[in-house]
């Protein structure tokens, strides 16, 4: 997304309190499903209450509901059913996949993926999820090889989400993984911005940490940008809690791009669309 530069004029606080206010006004619950119990990060604790949390995490005893966090029992999968999770040494590494031996052996931490133990589970797909607790705001899969089939499983569930956060590899470190270099034009094809890009690497033993190793890992940021389709597409609920993701996940020169496009759209109100588009306001603390 590209617009003018951002405004640098200053906001009364007048205008501030305002805005937050109509903000807080139109944020419905952002809707959130983590798939392999990731948890969410600490820059969301702004957002206690305004969240509502589904995890899927096959490796939990029960199913609990806490009110805004619900803990299902269940992995996420392309088919719904029983499944057999390949339980490994280091449980983080877990999947319905078989790990590629031939490719961890390569790197360190290759013992992390030894299968020791094969469990049936249970398991639903991503309409099912939705089905049952709504469509999601949010899609954070930490699969473990499966987020390509995950996301090609249910275009559908991934146009109605704003940010798609997705862990994943840029090897094939699952059999049947498939690595950034495909998971990257399915999501740009539907529309979605990749704004931020984390690796990992995992040396083997004799090699130094301090050393440049190959990445092998990824994490990345995704969100719906409507001028990646040269569409409009994004709806007034959508945009605002794009533009309170992208306040408290500290990625505020996108939101101000937003803002400025909404704005051209006359999607917003007068008086927020001003205060969105100028850097100060993003510089200001939010309170919800």
């Amino acid at each position: 997304m590209v617009t003018d530069s951002p405004k640098p004029s200053s906001v009364s606080d007048a205008e501030a309190s305002d805005t937050l206010a109509w903000l807080f006004a139109k944020l419905t619950p952002i809707r959130v499903l983590d798939a392999g119990a990731r948890g969410l990060p600490a820059s969301w604790s702004s957002l206690r209450g305004l969240v509502r949390t589904v995890v899927c995490d096959p490796l939990a005893d029960v199913t609990t509901d806490g009110g805004d966090t619900v803990v299902s029992a269940v992995a996420l999968s392309v088919h719904g059913g029983p499944e057999e999770l390949n339980v490994t040494r280091d449980p983080r590494r877990s999947s319905l996949l078989e790990p590629h031996r031939a490719v961890v052996a390569r790197y360190g931490g290759a013992a992390d993926f030894d299968v020791c133990e094969r469990r049936a589970v249970p398991s639903l797909t991503l309409r099912q999820l939705t089905r049952k607790h709504d469509s999601f705001d949010v899609l954070r899969l930490t699969t473990q090889g499966l987020e390509y089939a995950l996301l090609s499983s249910d275009l559908d569930a991934v146009r109605d989400a704003v940010c798609i956060d997705v862990a994943g590899g840029l090897v094939d470190n699952y059999v049947g993984q498939y690595p950034l270099a495909v998971v990257a034009p399915l999501l740009r094809g539907l529309g979605f911005s990749l704004i931020d890009l984390s690796t990992r690497s995992r040396p083997a033993g004799a090699w130094a940490d301090t050393l440049r190793h190959q990445p092998v890992e990824y994490r990345g940021l995704w969100v719906k940008d409507d001028l990646v389709c040269g569409t409009e597409t994004t709806r007034l609920e959508q945009a605002v809690k794009l533009l309170v993701l992208s306040k408290f996940l500290d990625h505020h020169a996108f939101g101000h791009e937003l803002a400025s496009a909404l704005q051209q759209r006359a999607l917003l109100p007068p008086g927020p669309a001003r205060a969105l588009a100028k850097a100060g306001f993003w510089a200001l603390p939010w309170s919800l």
